[in-house]
């Protein structure tokens, strides 16, 4: 497993916030809370409860899905409630998650 500081808008290593990989799935984590995971090779996003906590999740969220994910429609908070209407975005299946897990 990988574990990196997320960058931010600015350049900077954005405190708390952590982009995880383990072979092609991707993961975000802000502080302690698992917000999303990628599986590049099955296609499947999946969003956790924690998703829209604060501003500043959001913020770095966004740049989770356009920078890391390459996922730029899920780059916002009505991109993921409309993926989450549609259960698809662009070939992706977008799931919500229960609870917490790890990243597997």
């Amino acid at each position: 497993m990988k574990v990196e500081q997320m960058i931010n808008d600015r350049g900077n290593g954005a405190v708390n916030q952590f982009v995880l990989t383990v072979g092609n799935t991707i993961a975000f984590q802000s502080y302690d809370s698992m917000i999303a995971t990628v599986d590049r090779d099955a296609k499947i996003v999946t969003i956790f409860p924690m998703w829209d906590y604060s501003k500043t999740t959001g913020k770095h969220r966004n740049i989770f899905f356009r920078d890391y994910a390459n996922i730029p429609d899920l780059a916002s908070a009505d991109g993921i409630r409309k993926a989450f209407k549609n259960g698809l975005c662009n070939g992706w299946s977008i799931r919500k998650a229960n609870g917490e897990t790890e990243l597997a």
